[in-house]
């Protein structure tokens, strides 16, 4: 390629590429950093000002306009449910290191950039924090008593659809009310930066679907369940934000090959869980954030025919706000067998609140129905804060959420967890036949300390458990 075509095919694909940006939404890139437009109708931040590689972020205020007098009781007994949540977001796309500044009213006494496993070095300079990223993350702010902050550097979006294509449901920057979208075989809904759709999805018996963007789809707390995903084959989620819905955020059920990816998910209500693979197969969640008032994942399977099996929830950042574990397969296990899930590399910021197991844990299994539950892998986690319960394995009578019978846990690995503080870690089966068996904890360790020093402080096995192994370093401490 001679020097005069090269410099066309250069002016070509700059001019293709500030195009696609401009058609998502996004201003002009500067230093590697393409903002979004404020999105109309949302509020902006009066306490955040954030500022990446000198480009000015814009940043929402979301508060929450629940009627809470008629909220349950069990949900505002707590302190920070009985009151209106406050959250900032900042949002944008990047591409290469970056510089953050983020400034506040008044001096900064303390703050926290999480996860505290990206071991983030900060510097704080009177009303400004500054740190630097490598490249895109999802962080969690928090400094002194100020509301928090979600900051979102996503990458730069590929394979951005037209507006045009027929199969493609296109909604710009701006605001949007379609309500409930059904989607159907060989779809793609895009929501593009700047974008607030307020409404929901559902998909039921379609195959090939594609949700996508860096814009929010918002169910103004009056969409009840507001992604379903049901007998579906080959659905991707990729970029957007999902929030403020009713009940369980999103659904999957009797579905297959189900990928979750960078999405961005946040519930305020009661039951507010984040993602419910149920009944379903091949299903990953990957590199997404979930802040939730209840369960940030859970597995489930609620009917008789539900099969699971082949679940991975890998790379996340979880914040339980509140009656919320990060990650908990139940409680309703009502099918033939869940088999086959990992749960690998993910940081639980917080995990709190009451349960029908007296309270939630940083993950979990409550198998709460007949079913057998094996082959269970929890891998590289990280739980900085878990106000019940670190960890638990439980099988109930199986009347917690129904009428059934109990059932078993069997083959169930924790490996190169850390919890960061002390707290219980509990173990309890049914029956002598309805028991747990074949635990192994390896290189695992509570408040820095190896889980076989702590386990007379920390380790609750009760009845109907049998084969737990403790190993660290290539070694077994401890057999019960």
């Amino acid at each position: 390629m001679n020097y005069n075509c090269r410099i066309v095919f250069l002016m070509t694909y700059l001019f293709g590429l500030l195009l696609s940006l401009s058609f998502q939404g996004c201003k002009e890139g500067k230093n590697g950093v393409y903002s979004y437009p404020a999105v109309p109708g949302l509020a902006t931040s009066d306490k955040y000002t954030v500022i990446v590689n000198g480009v000015e972020i814009w940043t929402e205020k979301f508060r929450t306009s629940m009627d809470i007098e008629s909220l349950p009781d069990w949900f505002t007994s707590r302190p920070y449910t009985s009151v209106q949540q406050e959250v900032h977001f900042a949002s944008f796309s990047s591409e290469g290191a970056i510089s953050v500044s983020v400034k506040v009213p008044d001096d900064i006494s303390i703050a926290t950039v999480r996860p505290s496993g990206r071991s983030i070095e900060t510097v704080i300079k009177g009303n400004e924090l500054r740190f630097s990223l490598p490249g895109p993350d999802k962080l969690y702010i928090e400094i002194d008593d100020l509301p928090p902050l979600c900051f979102f550097a996503n990458p730069v979006e590929k394979d951005v659809p037209s507006a045009d294509d027929p199969g493609v449901i296109f909604f710009g920057s701006g605001e949007h009310r379609p309500g409930y979208i059904k989607m159907e075989d060989n779809q793609t809904l895009y929501i593009a930066p700047g974008a607030i759709v307020y409404g929901g999805i559902r998909t039921d018996g379609a195959n090939n679907i594609r949700i996508a963007g860096r814009g929010i789809l918002d169910g103004a707390y009056e969409y009840d369940r507001m992604v379903r995903v049901d007998n579906s084959d080959n659905v991707v989620f990729e970029g957007i934000t999902i929030r403020n819905g009713r009940g369980w955020i999103n659904t999957i059920t009797g579905s297959r090959n189900v990928i979750y990816d960078d999405i961005k998910v946040v519930s305020f209500g009661p039951s507010g869980d984040g993602i419910n693979p149920v009944g379903s197969q091949k299903v990953t969640i990957n590199n997404c954030f979930f802040r939730c008032t209840d369960d940030c994942v859970a597995i489930k399977s609620p009917d008789a025919g539900h099969v699971v099996e082949d679940i991975l929830v890998e790379n996340n950042t979880m914040i339980g706000y509140a009656f919320s574990d990060g990650v908990t397969i139940g409680f309703e296990t009502r099918g033939p067998f869940i088999r086959n899930v990992i749960a690998r590399n993910n940081d639980i910021l917080l995990s709190r609140g009451g349960s029908r197991v007296d309270g939630h844990s940083g993950f979990s299994i409550v198998c709460d129905g007949p079913s057998l539950i094996s082959d269970i892998l929890f891998e590289d986690i990280r739980v900085e804060q878990a106000d019940e319960k670190l960890f638990e394995l439980i099988i109930t009578e199986g009347q917690r959420y129904g009428d059934d019978l109990p059932g078993k846990i069997r083959n169930v690995t924790v490996r190169n967890v850390s919890w960061f503080h002390e707290g219980p870690v509990s173990l309890e089966g049914f029956s002598e036949t309805n028991n747990i068996s074949g635990v192994m904890f390896e290189d695992c360790f509570v408040d820095g300390r190896p889980l076989s020093e702590m386990a007379e402080r920390v380790l609750n096995i009760g009845p109907f458990v049998e084969g737990v192994r403790i190993i660290t370093g290539g070694m077994e401490t401890l057999l019960y």
